[in-house]
């Protein structure tokens, strides 16, 4: 091993443990890992940012656009009215053509855009058929993570790695080129969640079984005010008996800049007083009825109970700008109209200030304010997904508009009459230009996190290439399956578990980026046809059933209330049976 492949490798591992520990940004962990290569001198400068230059970023960023176009001018409303007429009474034919519905439209639009379209739809529909909303959202979420496998547009990763193999010097994917495989996938997976959704756990809220079950509740810790005038002066936070009387549990008491913790409960309250409690947000809006409280609210917000004032729970959405931002730096008050009082993240209520905690995607944020201002606020599910919200109304122009503007660049890019990327973007401005997104909708849906990773990660790539750090890794594999006699088969196994997983704990594109380069030195080093083993790691990375950290995952973590074992027991087996589909179809359509 020389000494050029002992540094690209250990950068690549330092990269994969920043990503999996989430200490920094993944853009950060990209950028800081294509920087150590340039300044190795591995990478020249023209090398190193050649990946920000790619058409294929030019395609994923347009994609992009397009796909809010569609999510915000109501392709989810539009789709939950024709599955109810559809399915009628019947909940089985209505949970096939949900997940159904699903898959077709993550194959055209960017699979988590896809999964933000359909939580609402999922919703409204459970609660239609009065089933737990849980039953569905995990099977929304592979739905279109097996959509997204289908063609070009599904999924980021695929156009990363059509982009990737170009900077290798070979053909791009078509985009149809993946959809002999990922349609038998998408078939398989459908009936494997048509089997099994009834086993999921029913944590999430619905008509089908009323009340709450402890264990079953998102709780958050917040701030109760005590008014001048409330009944609850004098009187101790024992007194106001909140666990038997509202389910909910008074932490400690801030008097002044002075936080008392349990001597506090025995304190009789004065006007000002803030009581810390802990419940889910039925209960917050019943111990603010019961004890004569009030939420915690600033001068912006004139009210902070009543008629005037909601209070909803709302995921931060995969395109969010709060994401890595502070509620402080946004000013989401100011800006927004709206207070947020408390925030829950993956198992448990935040305890700092809610102002000072840096979001993250999946994050639960209990909102307060103004009902009008949070029906606008459920109108961007790429902002933050509203939970038991109606689905908003839509303009049907736009609607037509954006499906039309779509189903044009599609067709531009598939029979060959403009290139692909040049297709997109002239569709992405086109929904622009008619009004279907404002200019600074479209800046937002652009989501730069993801284009800066991509960029980086294809310099990371070319390094792993250039040093034969890709050819050393591939040629251990190689040994630890038998050598250079070994049956590519075996050899394309063993990249798909290795791409499958680094993609449950890292973003996806990154994990294809990264193993592309080791699967075309395997197919070089068994002189057989690289495109199998690309195939497969485009498809392979797309497959993060088996933990919450890919983004359609997070998503519906929070919405539905599983729990991240949740995710192993159901997740696997569909990666089993996606492993024995891929080899069993992939070496019949791109032989080896």
């Amino acid at each position: 091993m020389t000494p050029d492949i002992a540094f690209v490798l250990v950068v690549v591992g330092v990269a994969f443990v920043l990503f999996w520990t989430e200490i920094l940004p993944v853009e950060i962990v990209g950028l800081l890992a294509l920087l150590a290569l340039a300044m190795r001198g591995i990478l020249g400068p023209t090398e190193a940012f050649r990946g920000f230059g790619s058409p294929a970023l030019i395609m994923i960023a347009s994609v992009l656009v397009l796909s809010a176009s569609l999510v915000r001018n109501g392709a989810g409303e539009r789709i939950a009215d024709r599955i109810r007429r559809l399915s009628g009474r019947g909940r089985s034919r209505m949970v096939a053509s949900l997940f159904a519905a699903a898959m077709g439209i993550s194959a055209f639009i960017n699979n988590v855009a896809a999964t933000a379209m359909f939580i609402p739809v999922a919703e409204s529909l459970a609660e239609t058929y009065r089933m737990r909303s849980s039953r569905l959202l995990m099977p929304i979420a592979y739905a279109s993570l097996l959509g997204g496998v289908c063609t070009l547009t599904g999924t980021s990763t695929n156009v990363a790695v059509a982009g990737a193999l170009q900077e290798h010097g070979l053909a791009p994917l078509g985009i149809f080129e993946l959809t002999p495989i990922g349609l038998p996938l998408a078939v398989i997976g459908l009936g494997y969640m048509l089997l099994t959704y009834r086993w999921l756990p029913g944590r999430a809220r619905s008509t089908e079984q009323p009340g709450d079950v402890e264990n079953d509740r998102r709780m958050y810790m917040t701030e109760l005010e005590v008014p001048e005038d409330s009944p609850a002066v004098g009187r101790t936070v024992r007194e106001l008996a909140l666990p038997q009387r509202a389910r909910l549990h008074p932490i400690g008491l801030i008097r002044g800049a002075v936080r008392l913790e349990e001597g506090g409960l025995d304190a009789p309250l004065r006007p000002k007083d803030v009581v810390v409690v802990e419940g889910d947000a039925k209960a917050i809006n019943r111990g603010v009825a019961i004890a004569g409280l009030r939420r915690k609210t600033t001068r912006k917000l004139t009210t902070a109970t009543g008629p005037d004032v909601a209070l909803v729970e709302a995921t931060v959405s995969y395109n969010s700008p709060l994401i890595g931002r502070t509620l402080r730096e946004v000013d989401i008050r100011g800006r927004y109209g709206i207070d947020v009082v408390a925030i829950w993240r993956r198992g448990g209520p935040i305890v700092e200030k809610v102002g000072d905690v840096r979001l993250r995607l999946g994050d639960d944020l209990l909102i307060q304010g103004p009902p009008a201002r949070i029906r606008r606020l459920a109108g961007d599910p790429l902002y933050l997904l509203l939970q038991g919200r109606e689905l908003p109304r839509y303009d049907p122009r736009n609607e037509l508009l954006s499906i039309l503007v779509f189903a044009l660049a599609l067709t531009f890019g598939a029979t060959g009459i403009l290139p692909i990327a040049e297709a997109f973007l002239a569709g992405a401005v086109a929904v622009v230009l008619t009004g279907c997104l404002t200019i600074e909708e479209a800046y937002r849906s652009l989501n730069l996190k993801l284009v800066i990773l991509i960029g980086s990660m294809i310099g990371v790539s070319l390094a792993l290439e250039k040093t034969g750090a890709a050819e050393y890794v591939a040629q251990n594999i190689i040994g630890l399956v038998g050598g250079s006699q070994a049956p590519p088969l075996l050899v394309l196994a063993a990249i798909y578990w290795m791409v499958v997983v680094l993609t449950q704990s890292m973003t996806n594109a990154a994990a294809a980026l990264l193993v592309l380069p080791v699967a075309l030195s395997a197919a070089a080093g068994l002189d057989v046809s690289p495109r199998p083993f690309a195939v497969t790691v485009a498809v392979g990375a797309s497959l993060a059933f088996m933990t919450p950290f890919e983004p359609a995952c997070l998503l519906v973590m929070s919405a539905g209330r599983y729990r991240f074992l949740d995710f192993v027991r159901f997740g696997f087996p569909l990666t089993v049976l996606a492993f024995i589909a891929i080899l069993t179809l992939v070496p019949r359509v791109f032989p080896f």
